[in-house]
């Protein structure tokens, strides 16, 4: 009787674990590293060959910033700063033409103050105004025989401006390409008005004297900015006009 129950149980069954088992040998730790290496490999060369390119013969990051070369077609930078590797200002300006008339004979009286020049050569740019120095945007100049002469636009634009400035007298601004507008201050009269387009050497008003700098008697103060700021006017003007006069 307890041979037959003993029958009717049921017998356990083990179940074979087939991980178990590869795991047991001694060779599936060693393979399983080895193929995990092989993939992780094998992403890392496609995704750096899919990735930036690099400057030849460099890593392809330094300092944790990846370097890049220009795309083909693409400007390039250098060639456009110049050999200096500073980017022109207006390099496709003209050069402007002195903005006095034909025939004047005159002087450059006061220069532009230069961040970059000598403690002497700043000192002879600053205007004393009501016991304060003001360093000069631009240059001054007056006719040899102290006399009034005519004023002409430097180069062909547009005029955007003619006031009368009770510290720098009659001004006249006058718009050119490349955000380059130059200013003629310091005018007994002036023979424009806004929106005339004017051509290179042509009459804007003759010269007189101002409040801001009355030491300097009839004079035109002249400036030039480009994209709003000052600079100094020598560096677009003609030097060898200059020099013939």
């Amino acid at each position: 009787m307890e041979d037959q129950k003993n029958q009717n149980q049921p017998i356990p069954f083990k179940k074979a674990s087939s991980w178990k088992s590869v795991l047991g040998k001694k060779w599936a730790f060693p393979a399983i590293y080895i193929g995990t290496a092989a993939i992780i490999l094998a992403f890392v060369m496609w995704y750096q060959s899919g990735g930036t390119d690099t400057v030849p013969g460099q890593d392809g990051a330094a300092g944790g910033v990846a370097i890049t070369t220009p795309q083909e077609g693409s400007a390039d930078p250098a060639s456009e700063a110049g050999e200096n590797g500073a980017v022109p200002v207006a390099g496709s300006v003209q050069p402007l033409a002195w903005p006095v008339g034909k025939g004047v004979q005159y002087e450059k009286v006061m220069n532009f103050f230069d961040d970059q020049a000598s403690k002497e050569e700043q000192q002879k740019a600053l205007v004393k105004y009501e016991d304060t120095f003001m360093p000069h945007t631009g240059i001054d100049l007056k006719a040899t025989d102290g006399k009034s002469f005519d004023v002409t636009a430097a180069l062909p634009g547009k005029v955007t401006k003619v006031e009368n400035d009770p510290l720098v007298g009659q001004t006249v601004e006058i718009e050119h390409a490349d955000k380059m507008v130059t200013v003629y201050q310091s005018l007994e009269k002036v023979t424009v008005k806004p929106g005339d387009e004017v051509t290179q050497g042509q009459v804007l008003g003759s010269a007189g004297r101002n409040v801001y700098e009355k030491d300097a008697g009839i004079h035109l103060h002249f400036e030039v900015r480009v994209d709003g700021v000052p600079v100094d006017p020598d560096q677009y003007l003609l030097q060898s006009e200059m020099q013939d006069q």
